[in-house]
């Protein structure tokens, strides 16, 4: 990494380290800070998270290095905890696998507690994983002895696995049966915990909302934070619990200076199994920003995606389709004020146009120069009307952008912005009488390199969601008729056909627009790719769409 580069990252870690430690002085108040400028900070540690994954990778690294090289399993059992703290952070497979091997050490070591406190991460893992019921099958089969009844990891976790257990259900007398169960295991967490810790604290805030008293809720929090300003730097559960209370109370501002707040932290630890990012971006959506929430949620989806984080999915796929329509309107909107921008600059050039004819129709170099400009004019408007052809493809896409590939279109915006500035550069040479210039401008086409731009933007996405799709496809036709991918794109022109074919979209006239391909292209190339399996011709198309 550049110099430059690490003086960029330590500018904004600085500068997000003193929001940090002047916020955690002033908890009572922190819609006195500028919400934006934190926001500002999150984009930037987002921008950077490939540095902060880069530096946990290359601890995991050296961990791995040092459990498959430990002299004994007593420390073999400890470096597996710690990569199973880690993981747990960012891929939750591995830290199950991890947990898993401690097991197998501690009955090696035949040691009772280490025994223990393996099935504990190890129900902690499944528990995360969504597998609430083998978790719980874990939890079940501990001895309850002394080391069980004093250690508060177990009861925390028979809490949150109970508390998404009745997220689930729609039965009101097993909600209800949950509600005593959670009830008596967050008394029992206190009681086993040290007093004035952080796991007390979150969970006596949790205790109060769960009981309707909000304000006293907000009151533990307030004054944990200012008594521990330095413990709650780090923690991104307490602002996330002090962001979720701010909002049981209606203030969404503090709220969304909180999960901010917690966000940040997340990041910069390289955490994908989150809440705060999703739970910002739902307030930002409320609030009309849809731009920043629907990126803060396509963030929260590919970090728990990546991170097989079932428990936390189910929050992300509330949010999602309702954000996602809310910024696909939103483009929406935009592509219908950029057609009406168009639309006044092209009444502009005409009455310039116009203009100039009259002041120059007495010459006939003027008039020389008026036919170039009619002519410069005509293949203006022939770009505006291509733009405006892309503004309505743009409208078509949104059913494209419910299933999540609705990035692929921002070449789209991109040549608009292009064209906008080549027509304001075309209007300076006019007005200086550069007529060489803008015919030398004018007999430039980029149009293959944006189709190769378009082609790999496609493939990259489409491939993103579906990344066997070749080897599934392959395995359609006969082993002697296989497509092997070759040259600088991802997809070859068969397979690019075909997935448009999965995505739904198996119109051939609609494809061949799509490809800037002839109908008649499109359908050689669909009848080439058939008669090269042995499925049946009435069919194939059906077994595309099921890759």
């Amino acid at each position: 990494m550049c110099k430059a580069h690490n003086h960029h990252l330590f500018t904004r870690g600085f500068a997000l380290w003193v929001i940090i430690l002047v916020s955690g002085s002033c908890l009572a108040a922190p819609r006195q800070y500028n919400v934006d400028s934190l926001l500002h900070v999150l984009d930037a540690v987002i921008d950077s998270s490939t540095v902060y994954d880069a530096r946990l990778h290359q601890d995991l690294v050296g961990y791995r290095v040092a459990y498959d090289n430990a002299e004994n399993d007593e420390a073999r059992f400890d470096l597996a905890y710690t990569l199973f703290k880690t993981y747990r952070k960012i891929r939750l497979d591995s830290a199950l696998y991890y947990a898993q091997q401690r097991v197998h050490i501690a009955q090696r070591l035949a040691n009772p507690d280490s025994l223990l406190s393996a099935r504990l991460n190890e129900a902690d893992a499944l528990k995360c994983l969504g597998r609430l019921n083998d978790a719980l099958a874990v939890l079940d089969a501990l001895p309850h002895n002394a080391y069980i009844s004093h250690n508060a990891h177990y009861y925390f976790l028979y809490h949150s696995i109970l508390l998404s257990l009745s997220q689930l259900t729609t039965d009101q007398q097993e909600v209800a049966n949950y509600k005593t169960l959670l009830t008596r295991y967050r008394d029992t967490v206190n009681l086993v915990n040290i007093h004035d810790t952080l796991t007390v604290c979150v969970n006596t805030c949790a205790i109060d909302k769960s009981r309707g008293r909000f304000k006293e809720a907000l009151e533990g929090l307030l004054r944990f934070g200012n008594t521990h300003s330095a413990l709650i730097q780090n923690s991104a559960i307490y602002w996330y619990e002090l962001g979720d209370t701010y909002r049981s109370l209606g203030d969404n501002e503090s709220a969304k200076y909180c999960f901010t707040m917690s966000a940040i932290i997340d990041k910069r630890h390289s955490s994908k199994t989150y809440t705060s990012l999703q739970s910002l971006a739902w307030l930002l959506y409320q609030e009309g920003d849809t731009e920043r929430a629907y990126r803060y949620i396509n963030c929260s989806l590919n970090d728990v995606m990546s991170s097989n984080a079932r428990n936390r999915l189910a929050l992300v796929g509330e949010y999602l389709p309702i954000i996602t329509d809310g910024y696909a309107q939103h483009q929406h909107n935009l592509a219908v004020r950029h057609n009406i921008l168009i639309g006044i600059g092209t009444l502009v050039l005409a009455i310039l146009a116009g203009l100039l004819s009259a002041i120059y129709r007495s010459n006939k170099r003027m008039k020389a120069m008026q036919a170039q400009l009619t002519e410069s004019n005509n293949n203006l408007q022939q770009l505006n009307t291509q733009l405006s052809e892309q503004g309505k493809a743009l409208v078509e896409s949104n059913r494209i952008k419910e299933e999540y590939i609705g990035q692929l279109f921002n070449l789209c915006s991109q040549y608009i912005s292009e064209s906008e500035n080549k027509r304001t550069k075309m209007l300076g040479r006019i007005k200086m009488g550069k007529i060489k210039e803008l015919q030398e401008q004018l007999s430039y086409s980029t149009m293959s390199q944006d189709l190769n731009r378009l082609f790999h933007n496609f493939d990259v996405i489409f491939l993103k969601l579906f990344p066997d799709f070749i080897e599934r496809f392959n395995a359609l036709l006969r082993p002697d008729e296989q497509i092997e991918v070759k040259g600088k794109h991802l997809l070859t022109p068969e397979l690019r056909i075909y997935a448009l074919v999965r995505l739904g979209i198996n119109d051939s006239t609609k494809i061949a627009s799509f490809l800037h391909y002839s109908p008649q292209t499109v359908y050689n190339y669909r009848m080439k790719v058939r008669n090269r399996s042995d499925i049946p011709k009435d069919q194939f198309i059906a077994h595309i769409q099921n890759l």
